[in-house]
């Protein structure tokens, strides 16, 4: 059915233009432009076809300190090669990412990968302004700061909060609209997917995950999926979402994301998020928080014995995040600091206690596109701030 649909959609935009969809298209000269940060371009004469090509990468290196052992390390956290435009019509997109650097690949000490390097690949129909189709592999549309591209970030990373709650890639579909009603403050998504997260390519059981989300942004429309205030806006802007998913037969402890339960079982998971921000003249604030709670499904996995493997418990509990920056006058240099907490559920849960507290210096030389990070963390756990470990990082940038 949702085949069907998007092909007669798809079918209604190229429906009267008069020309052969398939007939060769010519690229003029002035229709290959590179722009700085965004990639190549290349464009047909008529704006029905266009390729934009770019490549990104993250170079990081980290110092920790726990119980006074230093360790470090440096790594390239993440290269990607992205391809996105539009085909047969200006309103059907697409985006093609690859992931390759070994973080991004899931690396093992063994030499084994556990991710595939194709990060994304959808097509988008967005001929109905209240009614857009995306299908294939993305990010699905439920926490805020996942969403946020991790070359639009305002610290070197996301929250340790984000990493515990959030939901990551998916195959599926949604519907969405950006400017729902066309009024300049609505937007909304649903969407059903197969339930396996990033990677998944084998027929499974009929456990799905449904998501939905709604924003309102009363001030008028912005770019909030770009952390920090860099255009420094000239009127207050507010967005505050809130998003639910529902995973059936959830194969890992996070739902999509996580560790297979030594047990072998599934869990049928809620999850709840709600979100706000901010931006006004160069200060920004965000804020989020989470809660999950789930139903263990028990497996029948043995030990070497031949014992059951005792049932793990769901990782039930909420967490939440606070940031907020600042972006010197006249300067391209921006403070900011966020703190953040995980909380176990009072009753049987796996999960554990988790708080962050630290800071954050950006120089954004050429915006997002080239920038240099750096952050300071003290990270701690159920044993207290005393006990836990500081952590700095710093990180080069650059996509072109």
């Amino acid at each position: 059915m949702l085949l069907w649909l998007s092909f007669s959609i798809f079918n209604v935009s190229l429906a009267g233009e008069g020309d052969d969809p398939m007939a060769t298209r010519m690229v003029p000269s002035e229709n290959i432009v590179y722009k700085p940060g965004k990639g190549l371009e290349i464009s047909s004469d008529d704006g029905d076809f266009t390729m934009v090509t770019r490549l990104r990468a993250q170079q990081r290196y980290t110092l920790t300190e726990e119980a006074g052992e230093l360790s470090h390390g440096f790594q390239l956290r993440r290269a990607r090669l992205m391809f996105k435009g539009n085909v047969f019509g200006k309103a059907n997109s697409y985006k093609f990412e690859l992931a390759v650097s070994p973080k991004d690949i899931g690396l093992k000490p063994a030499g084994t990968i556990s991710k595939s390097p194709l990060l994304d690949w959808y097509f988008h129909f967005g001929q109905i302004r209240d009614l857009n189709i995306r299908m294939g592999q993305y990010k699905v549309p439920y926490s805020h700061q996942r969403v946020v591209s991790s070359g639009n970030l305002q610290m070197v990373d996301r929250s340790i909060v984000n990493g515990e709650f959030n939901l990551d890639r998916d195959l599926g579909f949604d519907l969405r609209s950006k400017d729902l009603f066309g009024l300049d403050m609505f937007r909304y998504y649903a969407g059903v997917y197969m339930g396996e997260g990033h990677s998944s390519y084998a027929e499974g059981d009929l456990g799905m995950m449904y998501l939905a989300r709604v924003e309102l942004l009363p001030l008028g429309l912005y770019k909030d999926y770009v952390e920090g205030d860099l255009k420094r806006m000239a009127t207050p802007k507010l967005s505050i979402g809130a998003g639910f998913a529902y995973v059936d037969e959830a194969k890992k402890d996070k739902g999509i994301i996580g560790d297979h339960p030594l047990d072998g079982g599934t869990t049928d998971t809620l999850n709840f998020t709600a979100d706000i921000g901010f931006k006004y003249s160069g200060l920004s604030f965000e804020g989020a928080f989470f809660w999950r709670e789930g139903t263990r499904n028990p497996g029948d996995a043995m030990d070497d014995l031949g014992a059951l493997i005792p049932v793990d418990e769901a990782r039930d509990g909420l967490g939440f995040y606070a940031q907020g920056g600042y972006l010197l006058p006249k300067k391209d240099i921006e403070l900011s600091a966020r703190y953040g907490q995980i909380v176990p559920a009072a009753e049987e849960t796996s999960l554990s206690v988790k708080n962050e507290a630290g800071v954050g210096l950006s120089n954004y030389i050429g915006g997002h596109s080239l920038k240099l990070q750096s952050d300071f963390f003290r990270l701690w756990s159920e044993d207290g701030f005393a006990a836990g470990e500081n952590q700095f990082r710093f990180q080069l940038q650059l996509a072109y």
